[in-house]
């Protein structure tokens, strides 16, 4: 019976998609920062921002003030005002991933941000949760 039970599941396993039995792990992209004088530039900033599925106004809007310092982007670049490593601003971004991009349920990263009236929700595309949280 322990080999009819094998046969079969060896079977399964063929039929099953790849795609679903392979599960891709979400990867944040690392910050390419450069330091050049009082100022700090990531450069592969639209990369990370389309990595995340979200907009660069709310990811830069969120790393000046986690970082405390003036800063804009330029072109597919950010730039701010400071001398920051990059240990210090790939922390800042795995935070607003945690905050702002997994969902609360099942931890995938297929969210998106709503605002509905003064409210923004974090909802998820996959398991249909939404969570409440804070403006930036």
């Amino acid at each position: 019976m322990k080999e009819d039970y094998e046969k079969s599941l060896d079977r399964a396993l063929e039929i099953i998609p790849k795609a679903v039995s392979e599960k891709e792990r979400f990867q944040i992209p690392e910050a390419e920062t450069n330091v050049t004088g009082n100022r700090t530039t990531i450069k592969n900033f639209k990369a990370i921002v389309n990595a995340l599925n979200r907009e660069p106004e709310h990811l830069i809007k969120y790393l000046l003030r986690e970082l405390g310092v003036a800063g804009n982007m330029d072109g597919n670049q950010a730039v701010f005002q400071g001398k920051f490593s990059k240990a210090a601003v790939d922390d800042r971004i795995k935070r607003y991933v945690d905050e702002f991009v997994l969902c609360r349920e099942c931890g995938g990263p297929d969210t998106k941000l709503v605002r509905k009236d003064r409210v923004h929700i974090l909802r998820c595309e996959a398991c249909g949760a939404r969570t409440a949280v804070r403006s930036v």
